[in-house]
């Protein structure tokens, strides 16, 4: 038997005691059904949120509202949607809940307005950042582009100038060439007399004649001109016709110098 004297008062901050519960309860969550009319998606579900915030259970700023399709959409058909509210001062956190609705299981999530509000700051601050991006990459490729259109128009323009100047220079060399063979040739060379044979046909040229060829061959200088009228106005020395050197056009030997007189 214990001796009373070693009887102790057990102190009342020592005895065990059940901790409080620190696992918070789940929001509760009410669920009902809404009926839209037949339209497009985002009409129907316009109309359902709508349809949602008007009928909820409590006022709608003390609530928080999700929608989910019940019926897939479907052309010229009514849609089915669960809302599910829960209060706003319940919701400290993210959670999932599944409801059932017309006999349907639909899994919802609630956040908290302060979380939602900074995701959409984060995608409000994401989508301007890529179309900021989007609108230098479309500046850079069309500044590449305009210059590419830019440098491509010089060229051309460069290569126009040098072919034009290319032709310049070949005919002045033409006509250097041609000018010498004028001014070393005398009277009795052979060069000599189809080249003053051209020179009288270029000054003789009737105003109305269209000469299409001249040639000379053989001694001989001849052109070819449409109409059986000489192309020639000179009376000293004129041209004699020869045929026909195709439909609607003639072929008049170039009489010698001196042969008119």
């Amino acid at each position: 038997m214990r001796n009373p004297l070693d009887l102790r008062l057990v102190d009342a901050d020592n005895e065990p005691r059940d901790e409080p519960s620190t696992v918070a309860a789940a929001p509760n969550v009410f669920a009902r059904a809404v009926s839209t009319p037949p339209g497009w998606p985002w009409e129907q579900a316009r109309g359902a949120l709508l349809e949602a915030r008007h009928g909820a259970p409590l006022p709608i700023d003390q609530m928080l509202v999700r929608l989910k399709r019940l019926t897939p959409w479907r052309l010229r058909q009514g849609g089915r949607f669960a809302a599910c509210y829960v209060r706003t001062s319940e919701i400290e956190t993210r959670f999932e809940a599944r409801v059932e609705v017309d006999d349907q299981a639909v899994s919802v999530t609630f956040e908290p307005p302060e979380a939602m509000a900074r995701r959409a700051r984060r995608s409000l601050v994401a989508g301007v950042a890529a179309a900021g991006i989007a609108a230098l990459v479309f500046m850079s490729i069309a500044g590449a582009l305009l210059a590419r259109s830019e440098g491509e128009t010089q060229l051309a323009a460069m290569e126009r100038d040098a072919a034009a100047k290319l032709r310049r220079a070949e005919t002045a060399q033409r006509v250097r060439r041609e000018s010498a063979a004028l001014t070393m040739a005398q009277p009795g060379d052979r060069i000599a007399a189809p080249l003053t044979d051209l020179a009288w046909a270029m000054a003789a040229r009737a105003p109305d004649a269209r000469i299409e060829s001249w040639n000379w061959a053989h001694g001989v200088s001849r052109v070819e001109a449409r109409g059986e009228t000489s192309p020639f106005a000179d009376p000293q020395r004129g041209a004699s016709r020869e045929g026909v050197a195709r439909p609607g056009v003639w072929s008049w030997r170039i009489q010698p110098e001196g042969a008119g007189r």
